[in-house]
Formats: structure tokens, sequence, C-alpha cells
């Protein structure tokens, strides 16, 4: 017996440990199938988040793709809970991950849209004619990209696999060029999941949409508290006290506020729970962040990269950090939290005499100093831009 079994028998995790291997061996052989016999189809999309949902930049390239009435053949991979939460719009198809199928879409899709590691995830190898693009999921931000040994492991594989990464900013091209895509092209178009950020239009659509999902009135203003995942796993610093935040608020800015709280997907069976009220809601479950962000009237996060797309909304923000110095110990920053336009705090005194005595005219300065060094080029024309070079790499005429 192997010592990875008998690790196993002893922790008595021995048929779960069976199973993963015989999982392994069957989808090692099922991508060796379906990669030799497999034939490219020059129209299909094969498309995959790291949370499974129709979120984040996949989402708006997609949404883009079915506005244009293109004809391509788009391919999700989702979990059980996404496909059969209908989460995703007509006109795209789902597989389960890890499923034959799955093996079967990825293995005859001319491109492979990504926002993370999923393409590599389930090793299945890349043909000459078919084109990896990686969007990734984070932004100017500040927490730097690791994972542990596995994630490393597949990280390392990212600049030989991938064929085209997207950025936002010349902060983000040197991110790629010093972590796992040195020698990938990039595309300078921005993030088409911050589209949405330009368009008035559209926020003023969706602060209704968010207010019926909520149930509450359209009047309300809204701040959204989304803090990124630890490592260690430890809930400890999403400890804000809600009670007195919204009374700040409302002595700053007056009107009824109403705090939306989503912890990360990593975190969020652990985090401290709460009793949900007309003021106070759990936004976990709501599918689209971007969503969120758009509507928000004022944010707090710690080292999440969604402050650097909600900084384009020129919004006020926070950033609530109690554990500033574990956290740049262990995974690390890629700059300062000083040096972002947002007031840092450590507990709830300071959070709450930062609401109080936050200053607009000081801060406005500060945003536009931060996108100026960050070299960000957002326009809000992303996902056309995107769009345009798939239809290029499909043959797809105008």
């Amino acid at each position: 017996m192997s010592s990875v079994f008998k690790s196993a028998l002893v922790q008595g995790i021995f048929f779960l440990t069976v199973r993963k291997n015989i999982d392994a061996f069957v989808g090692k052989v099922t991508r060796k199938l379906f990669y030799r016999k497999g034939k490219i189809a020059e129209n299909k999309l094969f498309v995959m988040t790291f949370d499974n949902d129709y979120t984040c930049n996949a989402r708006y390239i997609v949404d883009e793709i079915l506005r244009q009435k293109l004809p391509i053949d788009i391919v999700w991979a989702g979990n059980k809970a996404s496909i059969e939460g209908n989460k995703f719009p007509y006109g795209v198809r789902t597989v389960r991950r890890a499923s034959f199928e799955m093996y079967e879409e990825q293995a005859t899709a001319k491109v492979w849209l990504d926002n993370a590691l999923n393409c590599l995830w389930y090793d299945m190898p890349k043909k000459k004619d078919q084109v990896y693009i990686n969007t990734w999921h984070g932004s100017m931000g500040i927490k730097k990209l690791q994972g542990d040994a596995n994630w490393m492991s597949y990280a390392k594989k990212c600049d030989k696999m991938t064929d085209f990464m997207v950025a936002n900013s010349t902060f983000e091209e040197e991110v790629y060029r010093t972590t796992f895509w040195p020698s990938t092209p990039i595309w300078k178009c921005g993030h088409a999941r911050n589209d949405i950020l330009f368009e008035k239009e559209t926020v003023e659509a969706l602060r209704e949409e968010v207010a019926d999902y909520f149930e509450i009135d359209t009047d309300k203003k809204l701040l959204l508290y989304a803090p990124t995942f630890r490592d260690t796993g430890d809930v400890s610093c999403y400890n804000i006290n809600y009670k007195a935040l919204k009374k700040s608020l409302e002595q700053k800015y007056g009107g009824e506020w109403v705090i939306l709280v989503r912890m990360h997907y990593k975190n969020r069976s652990g985090a401290a729970a709460f009793k949900q009220s007309s003021w106070l809601k759990d936004a976990g479950d709501y599918p689209d962040m971007q969503k969120l962000i758009a509507v928000a009237d004022f944010g707090i996060t710690d080292y999440s990269s969604w402050a650097y797309d909600y900084v384009l909304t020129r919004r006020p923000m926070i950033l609530y950090a109690p554990d500033a110095k574990e956290y740049e110990g262990g995974r690390g920053l890629y700059y300062p939290l000083e040096e972002t336009p947002f007031p840092v705090v450590a507990d709830n005194e300071e959070l709450n005499n930062a609401v109080l005595a936050f200053d607009e005219g000081a801060y406005q300065p500060k945003i536009d100093a931060f996108l100026e060094a960050r070299g960000c080029y957002e326009q809000g024309t992303a996902a056309k831009q995107v769009v345009e070079n798939i239809k290029k790499i499909m043959n797809i005429a105008d």
C-alpha cells in the first residue's frame, strides 16, 4: 500500500482518497481521449470563472457577444448550484465542471475564456490552433498573486499556455510580467466588468434592480462592505459595528442608509453571523458583485481588488484593515495601503471617525493622482474591444 493511502487510512479518509484518485485517473483518460479525437469548432467559446457563476469579466464579454447576436456557440462550465439555479442567459450552454461533457467541450473549443487558472486546473492539453484568453479578476489591486503549492504548480504553466492577457493599467501589465506571464501578449483595453461604471443610464436602472432584490426603497443610500478572504481562515477581522456605522453615515450624509455585507465565498461559512433587518442585508448570494459596485454610495473593504474597480466611480471608500501587519507579513501587498486614495483604519472607532471626517475635496485629487500613477486606461469599452479580437480569431465578419 502506498504512503498516500496509508496516511489516508490513518486519518480516516481512506475511501475519499480512493475516490479522488479514481476521479483523477478517469479525468486523465478522458482528457487524452478528447484531446486526440476532438475536432476544433471554429466558432465555439469555452468559458470558466473561479466562482462558477455568470460573473466577472467573462460575463460582460459574453453579454456583448449576445448583444451583437454573433454566431458563436458559448459553453460555460459551472457547478451544480449555478447551473440548476438558472443563472445563465438564453444563448449560453452549460456543462458541469470535471464532467465527461466538459472535457469534450474544452477540447473542441476554438477559444478558452478564463478569469483565473480555471482552464489549466483540469490539465486539458491545449491544441496548436486553440486560443486561451485570460482576463484575470484583479485590477490595480494591491494584494500579491500567490496561492498554495498546488495553485503555484498550475500558475507556473500560465505563460506557456496563455495566448493573451487582458489588462486595464500599466500597473497590471507589470504584475503580469513579474509573476506568471513574462512573455504573454497583453490586450490593453480595460476590464469588461468595469464598462457599466461608465454608463450612467445603466447604473440608474441597476439601482432599481438591486433595490427590488433586497426589498428596499430606491431612495435608500447604500453602503457595501465586502472584505477579501484570509488564507488562514481567520474571521476575527470582520468585526465592524454595523449599527454604529449606520449612525455615522446618516450623521455625515443624511438620509436613510442600508448596509450590504458581502463576505468572500472562501470565508463566508465561518464569518461572524449577523441578524438581517430592514437596513442590514446579507449580499453574499447576490449574483453579480459588479452591479453592487456600480450602485453603492459608499464602499468599505480591506485588501480586495474591487476597491480598484470602485475607485473609477470616484465615490467614498474606506479600507478597514485591523490585521494589516499580519496580512502584509503573509500574502503581502504590491504597495502600501497608504498609497491608495482611501483612508485606512484599524478599528471601529477609527472607522466612524473617518466617515464623519471624510473630505470629498481632498479625496478627488487623490483619485486623480492614484489613477495616473497606476497608468489606468479604462474607458468603458473593454467588452467591445475583446469581442472584436475574438471575432478576428474566429474569422467572424462584421
